[in-house]
This record gives structure tokens, C-alpha cells and sequence, in this order.
């Protein structure tokens, strides 16, 4: 899981950009985009850097020429672009990304799920929140139990629960995969022991970090697998043009819809791919995909 601060960029033709932009109509009002031979200086106002950003291009190093603006260095727009493309990019938010329970090939087929907390320092801040994760789903009533094990113990664990220090700041948990042929969860799940610390104090907070890493470790994808910018967001205006679809995952991991799931929205599923920093226990949808793979006794 990560932080949605931001996401990495994708890529798309300057052609095909230009080209919709000129076959779509101009039907707002261009009362947000100062009217021609205002201002006649290079320096932009903040009117005109608002209206640039809101037709999907980086306002930085932007400048004002005759008869528009030349924006990313050498793009030149005029103002009634500007609105085109604004038009444009705001008829592509609305749409809305789609976002489904999904899972993969196989599922764990252990009577008991044994998690055992490796986190050093953070040992009793791990401890805690995987406490509160393992109840989500025993509360649930499940067939398959989760169980989680002393520090100390000497029985072997089935997943394993640990600290990292990732290089990229903005990921919090990572789980070694998903279920294998064998019927055995992924393991170690990896969490942040940057952002979660001994000195960390939001403990369902972490447990919902802690209850999507054992999620994929037993079987589910992300719920917006199909477009992670439902939860991830967008960084500039190119992730407006491209679902940032996972894949399958390769190796024969799949991704399948689970029935009886919904493919308009499933907002706060605790198995969004990045957080929004609030707590997620199990929304209704989120019991249905589970009990699916898990049935209850």
C-alpha cells in the first residue's frame, strides 16, 4: 500500500493531445481566462497559471507570447485552447475511474492462518495494530482462523510481519505476493518502520495497512486494481488519458472479478492501493469478496 500523495506519469503524443483538443467545441465561459491583450507583460497572473493548470499543462516556466501562451517549453496555446482543453479534461474527471473486488488464482487452503511480528523497536506498535488487523477477520466468523503468535514462540509462522526502511518514502506496507499453488500465503509483509515508529500513535490506522498486506498475502488484489487512480489520484493531466491498470501479475496470479462485488465504486475498501490516512475497516463489499474466497463456518 501507499501513500496517494503521488503517482508516477505516464506518457501520450503531443499529436493526439493537440488533435482532441481542437475537434472538441468550446461551450464555457471564459470568464476564468483573462480576455486578449490584458496584461501585456511575459509574467503570468495567477488567473492565467490557474487556467493553464486547469486545462491539464504545468503553469512552470509558462510564459505569454503574441496571441496565447507557450507552456512545457514549447506548446503554444491560445486562450480559446485553453478553454477547449479545460472542457476536455473536466468531461474526462467526471467519468470516473472504475473500481471492483478483485482476486487471484488460488487462495490459502490452511485450517489456520499463524502470524508471527518481527519489528525490532517498533515491536509493540506492530504487535498492537496486527492484534486489531487479526480480529477484522476473525470477527468475521470465518472457517479459516487467524492466529497470532508470541514474539517469542517457537511454532513456525505463515506469514511473517516485519519492518523496512523503503527507499521510495510514500510506501507504507508491501506483501511478498499472493497465495501460492501450495496453498500457502505469501510471506514476509514488510511496514514501514520510518512512518510507523515506536513513537507511532494511530493504531487502527496501521491496522488497516496491516489488514490489506495479509489481504494480498491471501488472495485479493487491489479493489481499484483496474484503475488505481481511484484511490492513487492523479499527478498531471497524461493520467487523465490512461487507466493505470495493474496487469494480471504475471506468472498465472490473475486478477478476477469477484461476484456479487460492485464495478461502479466501492469507496473506503480496505483494499484500496493507497491510502488516504484514515482508518478502513471492512465495508459491506469488502465481507461479501471476503467471505467468498473464506467462507463462514
Amino acid at each position: 500500500m501507499k501513500s496517494n500523495i503521488l503517482l508516477n506519469s505516464k506518457t501520450i503524443s503531443l499529436a493526439l493531445l493537440m488533435t482532441v483538443a481542437v475537434v472538441i467545441s468550446c461551450k464555457k465561459s471564459n470568464n476564468d481566462v483573462p480576455p486578449a491583450g490584458q496584461n501585456s507583460t511575459t509574467e503570468l497572473t495567477k488567473a492565467e497559471k490557474d487556467a493553464i493548470a486547469s486545462a491539464g499543462f504545468s503553469p512552470t516556466n509558462a510564459f505569454k507570447t503574441q496571441g496565447g501562451y507557450i507552456v512545457e517549453g514549447d506548446i503554444f496555446l491560445t486562450l480559446n485552447d485553453l478553454q477547449t482543453q479545460k472542457a476536455f479534461v473536466s468531461s474526462l474527471s467526471a467519468k470516473g475511474p472504475k473500481t471492483e473486488q478483485y482476486k487471484t488464482v488460488y487462495k490459502v487452503t490452511l485450517d489456520t492462518i499463524k502470524i508471527k511480528v518481527n519489528a525490532g523497536p517498533a515491536q509493540a506498535v506492530f504487535t498492537k495494530a496486527t492484534t486489531e488487523a487479526v480480529k477484522r477477520y476473525n470477527d468475521l466468523g470465518l472457517k479459516v482462523g487467524f492466529k497470532l503468535l508470541d514474539s517469542g514462540s517457537v511454532v513456525k509462522e505463515d506469514i511473517l510481519i516485519e519492518g523496512q526502511k523503503f527507499d521510495d518514502p510514500r510506501i507504507l506496507g508491501q506483501s511478498a505476493g499472493f497465495p501460492s499453488a501450495d496453498g500457502k500465503p505469501a510471506t514476509p509483509i514488510k511496514l514501514s518502520n520510518t512512518v510507523y515508529d515506536q513513537n507511532y500513535k494511530d493504531n487502527n490506522l496501521l491496522a488497516t495497512v496491516v489488514a490489506h498486506e495479509i489481504g494480498h498475502a491471501i488472495g485479493f488484489r487491489h479493489t481499484d486494481y483496474a484503475d488505481r487512480r481511484y484511490s492513487c489520484g492523479y499527478q498531471s493531466f497524461l493520467d487523465y488519458f490512461r487507466a493505470a491498470n495493474e496487469g494480471d501479475g504475471g506468472a498465472g496470479i490473475g486478477a478476477i472479478h469477484i461476484p456479487g462485488t460492485p464495478e461502479g465504486g466501492e469507496p473506503g475498501s480496505w483494499m484500496l492501493a493507497c491510502s488516504d490516512g484514515t482508518n478502513r475497516p471492512f465495508t459491506a463489499s469488502d465481507i461479501v469478496a471476503i467471505k467468498y474466497l473464506y467462507p463462514a463456518k
